[in-house]
């Protein structure tokens, strides 16, 4: 089955953004356009004057702050139909990991 994939959520460009266009999430629809697949971007740590902050504020006053793991080797999820069902490297690879998923391979 393929999914028509379009950018779902971008970064925020707010403090701790590496690329404030960058798509944290990509979602795939069916002809229908209903949602079937998502491939999501798992966060890592900031580099912030040559340390790594694995705590990074949302908002001026640091009273909210969003804890972040170490970088993992393959940072996208592999989302069918609200079930995590595998991890890429890659975005591309994570969609074609997706579609052979709906596709019973």
């Amino acid at each position: 089955m393929r999914l028509r994939w379009q950018r779902g959520r971008i970064e925020d460009p707010g403090p701790g953004a590496a690329d404030p266009h960058r798509a944290l999430e990509w979602v795939g629809c069916d002809d229908a356009g209903d949602p079937i697949a998502r491939v999501v971007r798992v966060r890592g740590p900031v580099m912030f004057r040559w340390h790594w902050r694995h705590a990074v504020a949302l908002d001026d006053e640091a009273r909210v702050v969003e804890l972040r793991p170490d970088m993992p080797e393959d940072r996208w999820l592999v989302v069918v139909r609200e079930r995590v069902v595998g991890r890429a490297s890659l975005p591309l690879a994570a969609v074609r990991r997706a579609e052979a998923m709906l596709r019973g391979g």
